[in-house]
């Protein structure tokens, strides 16, 4: 449960209430594309941005709407391959790192694939150092110059955080993001889920062929995207038996201003019906302590 803080004693308080409060269907809008040059999806992630809305800055505050995204480009060389990035660094307290977003890996996912182990960022050409992962003659990027991946595994969460309070789950209503080779689409595809552990949607990320360029995005109407679980191919970029054909990176992250989900109001009516429960629930506590 990702929001397992938030729960906690109130379980039996929050079951009363979704009986009560109407239920609702978060619909999925999905945008997706594939080619071989950035050219060929620009439109679709344009299309994406602008369902999300103007982009916000990258700085410890809260807005009520718009998106943030990811290009890797302006992180250091000391966080780039070889070295390891560190799956918490867009979730800084300060510009330009405050972005509110976590990279964590997942060996649990029933969808199968190994969690992945850490996370790299390709080097620039400047740095000296391979580019591209050694792969530069399968992988391209959609925004030069670098791009990222999971290491040890593929299977990885992206989690949202408040971008004033990096400590406090939140939510966003939407998130896609441009990968790379993908020739076979079977282990590359993202899970997106609410609050609760509940799947929104699943959607299997276009083949755009040797060395092409996919992009997938699910927008939703309301801020209920609490986590996106990605299965990024079958083999890692730093696996044994990984090579040119069988890997998979990824370039732009993109994703709605992340919010801190407030308390849903109580009608007053309702307020009645949970107060007259209340002394039903101190009996049923005596009587356990009782026995």
């Amino acid at each position: 449960m990702v929001f397992q803080n938030y729960v906690g004693h109130a379980a039996p308080f929050i079951l009363i209430c979704s009986l009560a409060l109407p239920g609702s269907v978060h619909a999925a809008q999905i945008f997706s594309s594939a080619g071989y040059a950035p050219a060929d999806i620009q439109k679709k992630v344009d299309d994406f941005r602008d369902e999300l809305g103007d982009l916000n800055p990258f700085t410890p505050e809260n807005f009520d709407d718009g998106r943030r995204q990811i290009n890797w480009d302006a992180a250091p060389d000391a966080i780039s391959d070889p070295a390891a990035f560190p799956g918490d660094f867009f979730n800084g307290p300060a510009a330009p790192r405050a972005r509110g977003i976590e990279f964590k890996g997942n060996d649990d996912y029933a969808g199968g694939g190994r969690g992945a182990k850490g996370f790299q960022l390709s080097s620039t050409a400047a740095s000296g150092e391979p580019v591209e992962f050694g792969f530069e003659k399968n992988l391209q990027t959609f925004s030069p110059e670098r791009l990222f991946a999971p290491t040890g595994g593929t299977v990885f969460d992206v989690l949202f955080f408040d971008p004033a309070d990096q400590t406090t789950p939140a939510l966003t209503d939407g998130f896609g993001a441009v990968f790379t080779n993908v020739i076979d689409n079977d282990y590359v595809y993202m899970s997106f889920f609410d609050a609760f552990d509940n799947l929104l949607a699943q959607e299997y990320v276009e083949e755009s062929g040797a060395g092409g360029l996919s992009f997938l995005g699910a927008s939703f109407k309301d801020n209920v995207l609490a986590k996106v679980t990605i299965v990024a191919g079958l083999f890692a970029v730093d696996d044994h038996y990984a090579n040119g054909s069988n890997v998979v990176a990824m370039d732009d992250f993109i994703f709605g201003e992340p919010i801190n989900p407030a308390p849903v109001p109580i009608p007053a009516s309702l307020f009645l019906l949970l107060s007259a429960f209340a002394p039903l629930a101190y009996r049923h506590r005596a009587k356990l302590k009782a026995a």
